[in-house]
């Protein structure tokens, strides 16, 4: 059940590894990293500095929440989620996604683990205006209820799968980056045989990020509500000419979409690697707006 923030009482706080902590997992030792950063524009002082911000913000956040749980994102496949009345993402956009897969029946909050670096369009909270909202009991919040994306996929064999919930995007495109996605799209009785670099869903929510830097030349304000009762569709990359003569390029979905592949390609939900399904060719994928809404709290002033 979905409480209202001012009755919240089990909280689970999810932290992601700083660049810092994950690049010192792959080189041998400091030294040698930091000659890789030093080839990297020397971003070694950019990269530590952001981690000892961020590390600042996780102690804080546990000042805030002195009774919560904290787990690294890792956890979260480990333990029951839905006991928790609030899940708080403390990191970037990605990992609030990541960790928004995990929050169907629990309130959702997305904390900028580092603003200094980090814009954050999905987050709401930084430690400083969280601090300030927990001093007024939540009176300066509201819930919204974000539209979804699922997906179904039926494989050649005949087995099926459903995929994750999106929360922001899903792109279809041919595996291998440089070779044509070629694909079947059909909707509203409209079905046509495209040649792109790959076909991109937005939510809402996703409309501020890929979906608005993806659009040709220079067009008016492409964002749309995070609780709309539909998402959109654009095919990338197609030259000029050729998006002329399609009607399935860039348009709202209110229904099913279907999408047959013709080529070796996959479906990445959110952008994340841990998200990707296979989509050989003949494999069939249909999309809608799910029945869920992912519950979020925002911040109103």
């Amino acid at each position: 059940m979905i409480q209202e923030p001012n009755k919240i009482q089990k909280v689970l706080v999810v932290y992601k590894k700083t660049k810092y902590e994950i690049d010192l997992e792959k080189h041998k030792d400091i030294n040698h990293y930091k000659q890789i950063c030093k080839i990297q524009n020397n971003c070694f002082e950019r990269v530590y500095h952001s981690h000892l911000r961020q590390l600042e913000s996780r102690k804080i956040i546990q000042e805030v929440f002195t009774s919560g749980t904290f787990i690294f994102r890792e956890g979260l496949d480990l333990g029951n989620i839905q006991e928790y009345d609030l899940i708080v993402s403390l990191g970037g956009d990605n990992h609030f996604t990541y960790t928004a897969h995990f929050a169907a029946e629990s309130l959702i909050m997305g904390c900028n683990s580092d603003p200094q670096t980090s814009a954050g369009a999905l987050l709401s909270f930084s430690m400083e205006n969280l601090q300030e909202t927990l001093k007024n009991n939540w009176s300066d919040t509201q819930i919204e209820k974000w539209s979804l994306i699922s997906g179904e996929i039926e494989y050649p064999d005949g087995q099926k799968i459903n995929t994750i919930s999106a929360v922001s995007e899903i792109s279809i495109r041919n595996n291998i980056p440089d070779l044509t996605s070629r694909y079947i799209i059909s909707y509203n009785g409209i079905s046509e045989e495209q040649k792109s670099s790959g076909i991109l869903l937005s939510t809402g929510a996703g409309s501020t990020g890929w979906y608005d830097s993806c659009q040709i030349g220079e067009p008016e304000d492409v964002t749309f509500p995070k609780d709309s009762t539909y998402f959109k569709v654009y095919t990338r990359e197609l030259n000029t000419k050729t998006r002329k003569n399609f009607l399935l390029t860039d348009f709202s979905v209110k229904g099913e979409l279907k999408i047959i592949s013709e080529m070796n390609g996959g479906i990445a939900i959110d952008s994340l690697s841990e998200r990707i399904y296979n989509f050989p060719p003949g494999a069939i994928a249909h999309f809608r707006l799910s029945p869920k809404k992912l519950h979020v709290i925002i911040k109103t002033k």
